[in-house]
């Protein structure tokens, strides 16, 4: 055997950190962050007083592989969507609830469609999974909302699934109902899978998103706690998957994780229960109103146009214009990180679609917001507070 031979092998070859990741590895403390897609509102106090008074007397040991069934049950329960206890997963986030989805359903070679501009994630996921990640646009024209007819285009012999998301990561659009049953309607034609990541849906800015899953059973779901409750940190998330997906699933999450931690299907169980149901309805309210804060605060410091978001929580903003003096979106974010200590997203980690914005979480308290806003402002527009 060669002793030189490489240690590493091809899986993860050209993968790497997400630009995501990226900027924020590269900020400092003294940063303005409105880079990272986390909530700052604290894990709700109900949750952790629960967990408190109840830790001596929980079994924190392993858990049944899928998960609790009592949570899994209040899952179903609490789905806005036709799906039972049976064939939901609990994971450890949605991200590992994406993998274990596209592990047992792409086979090499295979092509998975992927939203451009979309999360990051996804093309690598798809490529640890063996297939190839394809784009399909979200067009500006369109307020970044899904055109099936778009998607449709995209589908090919090899296509095996393709990923949803709305409200979406970074646009914040929200997709009709009309696009999503017209297709749902296409892919069972195909037929192709649907991936509907809606770790956004509780975050909302008028009503509640549509899914396809309403119209389609060839549907996997991708849920978590972390955004909705404010979990992050706890890494609680499932996904629901057709029938003949339940069996591989469990498989594959029971050989690369067991379960996920008991005292976060714990938390997650109370979460379900109601007990958070007020500060998650004060959170969206909040967010509302830091969305429609950090819009003004453009408006006052800057001359830039941007995306007024349905959902999540971030803006996204056009840069575009500024390219002639500053560059491309990485060039413009590297500025602004290095020169301004402003963390901020560039469009391009979203795809080749995203060129040309950055975006810029409203998560942060409304005078952090300000302030970023106005160190943007004057680097792009040379404008003064």
């Amino acid at each position: 055997m060669d002793p030189s031979r490489a240690l590493a092998g091809s899986r993860m070859r050209g993968i790497e950190k997400t630009l995501i990741r990226r900027m924020h590895d590269l900020a400092d403390p003294s940063c303005i962050d409105l880079g990272l897609g986390e909530l700052r509102f604290p894990t709700p106090r109900p949750i952790l007083d629960h967990v408190r008074e109840n830790l001596d007397g929980w079994k924190l040991g392993y858990t049944p592989n899928e998960g609790y069934a009592e949570l899994r049950g209040l899952i179903a329960e609490k789905s806005r969507v036709p799906v039972t206890a049976d064939r939901i997963c609990v994971t450890v986030g949605a991200q590992e609830a994406l993998l274990a989805v596209l592990m047992v359903v792409v086979d090499r070679g295979d092509e998975v469609l992927v939203p451009d501009p979309g999360f990051p994630a996804y093309p690598s996921l798809v490529r640890m999974a063996g297939g190839e990640p394809k784009s399909y646009p979200l067009r500006r024209e369109h307020g970044f909302r899904l055109k099936a007819d778009d998607v449709l285009a995209g589908i090919g012999e090899r296509t095996k699934a393709v990923i949803l998301n709305s409200p979406n990561n970074p646009t914040g659009a929200v997709y009709e109902e009309a696009e999503l049953k017209k297709l749902a309607d296409g892919l069972r034609a195909a037929p192709v899978l649907a991936i509907s990541d809606e770790v956004y849906k509780e975050i909302a800015f008028g009503a509640p998103p549509p899914s396809i899953a309403s119209f389609s059973d060839r549907c996997a779901v991708i849920d978590s706690f972390s955004k909705s409750f404010c979990l992050t940190g706890w890494r609680i998330g499932w996904c629901a998957v057709p029938a003949e997906l339940v069996g591989p699933l469990a498989s594959f999450h029971q050989l690369a994780v067991t379960c996920a931690p008991a005292i976060s299907q714990r938390a997650a169980i109370q979460a379900l229960r109601g007990a958070a149901d007020a500060d998650r309805a004060r959170n969206v309210a909040e967010l509302k109103a830091r969305r429609d804060f950090a819009a003004a605060c453009l408006r006052r410091h800057s001359d830039l146009g941007f995306v007024l978001p349905e959902g999540a929580f971030y803006l996204f903003v056009d840069v575009a214009p500024k390219r002639a003096g500053f560059g491309g979106s990485l060039d413009i974010a590297l500025k602004l990180l290095a020169e301004d200590k402003v963390v901020t997203i560039p469009g391009v980690a979203f795809g080749s679609g995203g060129e040309g914005w950055l975006r810029l979480s409203f998560a942060s308290e409304p005078e952090t917001l300000e302030e970023g806003i106005r160190r943007i402002g004057r680097r792009l527009a040379g404008r003064q507070a």
